[in-house]
């Protein structure tokens, strides 16, 4: 096969006429489509061709692109970023219905439609479908939110444009843009970098880039000018202008996109609570097998497929509805997603929402000094300025403002800028001076250096700043001067000052370079002052459990005088003292008899590189502490995936941000703060709804089942599904509950839970097995109270059924009711069963009809006013819930106690009946209330065992009074419980920080995640930045990541121009 060179070169003597007749066409072009119809296209692989070739194919100059190319071409080939996957609303609305809870409701609604329950069945479906709507309401409300507020964190770039430098978007670039790309940022489209060469030709340093995350190599790589590299990859070290030749889909990382998912973000949250909802699930089953076994072994019951034919079916489906915790996706859902948003609002991108429960449990926190407990804005005291002997204050800003590149917009370069008073008149064509080269500052020299030339004189010199020993040390007469200097040093730390060290070498070349000769020209004392709410930010964090330490790259004096004026105190040690206790291993370090009790004892350290931050969040968790970092620079990634919670603060680097778990939107340590408050406060929420959950659970379980086997009483599914709508309402709204969050660090202590919410559930059963016992087995009610009664024993019923059936004029309570029918009614013909056993079934059937009603609104009441007991540790009744709170219960409550008094009519009817009844009139004589029907089951039928529901009038005022008179108690056994199970420390602080130091730490993070922060996957509440994985390419796929399809008519241009392209140009199969 011809190579492509040989076609295009053919092409070029033939004549563009006859281009269609002899370029090969990129492989991905059909075989059959006439290739004089369709735009050809040839392969390049811009690792092997050259700047200029690069620059002639693109059609573009070191100057970037204009506006109106730059339009064009985003036009031709779009925005840079990945096409988004829509996702199908319906699909998702319909994946709120598919989770293990969902299922057993939906296990509920076809045994429902088995048993031809078409009332249950449309009232579980419509509680499935309720709690999907509103999770996908709110998650999608939550979803537009974030991405608002993330809006302002979607990667930049730096371009020239016209040949000025433009901060853009970074989706707006497009291939033949020039970009300057430097220290931490991430690279944002496929680029080839660009020579910064001197006159002598002498190579710049190189760049570092890191791009494990594509090509799986384990250290940052070495880039020279013409190399290339690729979009998604992390500037280590350098700066450089680069050339953008492809974006979006185009690029390696999007080419690439099969290998790519959205980054797994599921909060520890969702995890303990599918425990929770696991164990509730497992009481169920238990039930279940338990009521079945009873019911069909020892009651002997039978089963008929149709409407009221299988009541112990039916029955089962009591346990189900009303034991599943159907809410829990929801609250889940409804209370991850208004935190999420609600942090976001604070100033707190949850970049993943594992750190929300780490955060509310985080009890140390490493700041950084600049820019979060101090403002970032720096100034220069220019009355404590040391220039050296020969030169003036003046002289020395001059060449401050030198060695400053304002491009960058680095704080310390724009204020050295904008403090020399002639500034306007300093560089050309306004001034005579023109930079010749920028060597940007790196974490390990610690200096820039500027290369600049006198276009008066024609002079070039370099000139040097960074931290003040650093160039010192360079310096011709170091002994001479460094005693003077260093003590200037220290004066200046003694102060909260930072020096900054200028130095001067004539002619270009490298920093060292044989025969430099470095003059020291003195320091200029930049300081920073604390921010105004530090102090108090502080306190506050004290007062939640958390302990502060400061993490500076400044000297140990400025640190500790920074320290003191915040009242953080003055135990700041260098970061030498760690690393040299850390090499010996053992023995007494500083007083202290380990390096962990240093470093725990510690208000903070000195002199810090970035991957000293690593260390000291190591050494904090292996003392078991739960610990959040800031960072802001590429080099803190590292710590930051290693910290618990790792913080990129306000204008921290691209890479900050990828690496974070937490993103800051706003200065300063107080958003923190608020977000470990916010944090608090979602965990607070999913802790009261986790007992409540396991306590109802077992109430109704326990309730219904012990009644059920003890008693062979049934109770109606239709009643419990609305308790468990109402349940829903009240449960919803405690994810927007006012709730005090925990003055100390929270942690999920799921035995304690479980512990609590059977506690709480047993106690609730009792109440209504009371209730229960009282109504239906004792004559309190009509005897004390003269009310109507509600007993089903015979000892009560036969009496009452025989002195009815006298006063109807049946002498013979034995004869079968049919044969009574003149005394009874011509509705009787068909009972076989005797009169008396016919009055017991109606008696039995009513009161049980009436009782059921009675126990629902009890059992409705007791159990949403659970809530209050169990969101605070306070007493309920003093401490204010929220309004939402409020509504849902009383409006669950007002809406239960009026089905509880009218009943739904004897719904639902038993299959085999009379109608109207004669014999079930109530113990004072009358019918029942709001039972117009009158329809009753014949004895010796399944039918007696039907639940339907007649209201219980008055009797809702017992299940109100007898509600508040057990909830008087829930609050003592609350707080016996709190201090059996030392809650929050109250009975013993020592033990309790020895819990919070002893627990299990979750293993949500590893520290070795691959995020690339690209948008390649949608945002959204879950994923606010849109991280994706990717999985490692193939090595064929590395050995094509910078082949690139170009237009034949670019090809032609290039060679046309006289440009010869040897190696660059390849005719391969596409990327697939």
């Amino acid at each position: 096969m011809s190579s492509a060179v040989e076609l295009a070169m053919e092409a070029a003597a033939t004549g563009p006429a006859d281009v269609a007749a002899v370029i090969q066409p990129a492989s991905n072009a059909s075989a059959e489509e006439p290739i004089a119809n369709k735009q050809q296209e040839a392969e390049v692989d811009f690792a092997k061709i050259s700047i200029k070739e690069a620059f002639t194919l693109l059609n573009a100059t070191a100057a970037g692109l204009s506006d109106a190319e730059a339009t064009e071409r985003l036009a031709e080939f779009g925005p840079n970023k990945l096409p988004e996957t829509a996702t199908n609303p319906v699909l998702r609305f319909l994946g709120y219905l598919w989770n293990p809870l969902s299922w057993a409701m939906e296990v509920a609604a076809i045994l429902a439609l088995i048993l031809l329950d078409f009332a249950d069945f449309a009232l579980i479906l419509a509680l499935l479908l309720l709690n999907a709507t509103i999770s996908f309401v709110e998650e999608s409300n939550a979803d537009k939110a974030i991405k608002a507020l993330a809006g302002a964190l979607a990667p930049k770039c730096r371009a020239l444009r016209g040949g000025k430098v433009r901060v853009m978007d970074a989706v707006h670039i497009v291939p033949g843009d020039v970009l300057i790309v430097r220290l931490g940022d991430i690279v944002p489209a496929d680029i080839k970098i660009l020579g910064e060469e001197e006159e002598h030709g002498e190579e710049g340093a190189p760049m570092q880039i890191d791009q494990a995350a594509l090509t799986g190599e384990s250290l940052p790589v070495k880039k020279f000018t013409g190399d290339v590299a690729y979009s998604g990859s992390t500037v280590k070290q350098g700066e450089r202008h680069a050339l953008v030749y492809a974006t979006g889909v185009n690029t390696f990382f999007g080419r690439a996109a099969a290998l790519i998912s959205s980054t797994n973000n599921v909060a520890n949250i969702q995890k303990v609570m599918t425990k929770i909802g696991a164990m509730c699930l497992i009481t169920i089953g238990s039930w279940v097998v338990l009521e079945l076994g009873v019911q069909f072994g020892g009651y002997m019951h039978s089963c008929k497929l149709g409407d009221g034919l299988c009541p112990t079916l039916t029955n089962l489906l009591v346990i189900i509805v009303g034991g599943i915790p159907i809410a829990m996706p929801t609250v889940l859902s409804v209370t991850l997603a208004l935190g999420a948003s609600q942090l976001a609002k604070h100033g707190a991108i949850v970049a993943r929402m594992s750190a929300v429960e780490e955060m509310a449990g985080m009890d140390v926190l490493c700041s950084d000094k600049t820019g979060t407990l101090t403002l970032n804005k720096l100034s220069i005291d220019l009355t404590a300025a040391h220039p050296m002997a020969g030169i003036d204050v003046s002289t020395l800003l001059k060449y401050a403002a030198l060695s400053a590149d304002t491009v960058g917009e680095e704080a310390i370069d724009m204020v050295l800028a904008a403090t020399y008073h002639d500034k306007d008149h300093l560089w050309a064509p306004n001034g005579p001076y023109r930079r010749l080269k920028f060597v940007p500052f790196n974490p390990v020299d610690k200096f820039t250096m500027a290369v600049v030339q006198d276009e008066s004189s024609g002079k070039v010199m370099r000139i040097m700043k960074g931290a003040p020993q650093v160039v010192l040390k360079r310096a011709h007469d170091y002994d001479t001067i460094h005693a003077g200097v260093e003590a200037k040093i220290t004066e200046y730390a003694s102060r909260g000052y930072r020096a900054l060290g200028f130095g001067l070498a004539e002619g270009a070349g490298a920093p060292d370079a044989p025969g430099t000769n470095w003059q020291f020209l003195g320091l200029l004392p930049l300081f920073d002052p604390p921010r105004h709410d530090t102090a108090e930010t502080i306190q506050r964090c004290h007062a939640q459990g958390i302990g502060v330490k400061m993490v500076t790259g400044d000297q140990q004096l400025i640190g500790a005088e920074t320290a003191r004026q915040l009242g953080m105190g003055a135990n700041i040690h260098k970061i030498e003292v760690l690393l040299q206790a850390k090499a010996a291993g053992s023995g007494l370090v500083g007083g202290h008899a380990s390096v962990g009790e240093l470093v725990e004892a510690a208000d903070g350290f000195a002199e810090v590189f970035p991957e000293h931050k690593y260390e000291i969040v190591q050494m904090l968790q292996d003392r078991n502490h739960m610990v959040g970092m800031t960072g802001d620079g590429v080099n803190d990634a590292p710590a930051l995936k290693k910290a618990d919670v790792g913080i990129a603060v306000h204008g921290a680097t691209e890479a900050a941000r990828g690496a974070a778990d937490i993103v800051l939107t706003e200065p300063g340590l107080s958003v923190i703060v608020e977000a470990v408050i916010g944090a608090r406060m979602i965990f607070q929420r999913m802790t009261t709804y986790a007992k409540y959950t396991v306590a109802m659970t077992f109430r109704i379980c326990f309730t219904f089942g012990i009644l059920t086997i003890a008693y062979n009483w049934y109770f109606p599914t239709i009643l419990i599904v609305l308790l468990a709508v109402f349940n829903d309402g009240a449960m919803i709204a405690l994810s927007k509950d006012r709730v005090t969050p925990s003055p100390i660090p929270n942690s999920w202590r799921l035995r304690n839970i479980f512990l609590v919410g059977i506690v709480y559930g047993l106690y609730l059963t009792l109440s209504t097995w009371v209730l229960y016992h009282v109504a239906a087995k004792m004559t309190f009610f009509e005897d004390g109270l003269h009310m109507f009664s509600l007993n089903d024993t015979d000892r009560v019923l036969l009496p009452f059924c025989r002195n009815l059936l006298g006063s109807l004029g049946v002498s013979n309570p034995s004869a079968p009711a049919s044969s009574l029918t003149a005394q009874l009614g011509q509705q009787y013909a068909g009972v076989s069963e005797s009169a008396l056993e016919q009055c017991l079934v109606e008696q039995r059937y009513v009161r049980g009809a009436q009782l059921r009603t009675l126990i629902y609104c009890q059992v409705s009441i007791s159990g949403q006013a659970l809530v209050f007991v169990v969101r605070t540790a306070r007493h309920s009744l003093t401490t204010l819930a929220g309004g939402l709170t409020y509504v849902a219960f009383f409006g669950a409550q007002v809406a239960s106690t009026l089905i509880a008094a009218l009943g739904f009519g004897g719904y639902a009817p038993p299959p085999a009946s009379v109608s109207p009844c004669s014999l079930c009139s109530t113990s004072l004589g009358s019918h029942p209330t709001f039972w117009p029907s009158g329809q009753v089951p014949i004895a010796g039928t399944e039918g007696r065992f039907t639940a339907s529901v007649i209201g219980c009038t008055y009797y809702v005022l017992v299940a109100w009074i007898w509600s508040m008179i057990w909830y008087l108690a829930l609050d003592p056994i609350k707080w016996l419980l709190i201090w059996a199970l030392n809650e929050d420390g109250v009975r013993s602080r020592h033990s309790w920080k020895r819990m919070i130091r002893m627990r299990a730490r979750h293993p949500t993070k590893t520290g070795e995640e691959v995020h690339i922060t690209l948008g390649a996957a949608a945002a959204n509440h879950l994923n606010p930045m849109g991280r994706a994985s990717m999985q490692r390419p193939t090595a064929e796929m590395l050995s094509r990541a910078s082949v690139i399809s170009v237009s034949a008519a670019q090809f032609l241009l290039s060679i046309n121009q006289g440009n010869t392209l040897d190696c660059g140009l390849v005719c391969l199969p596409n990327l697939p």
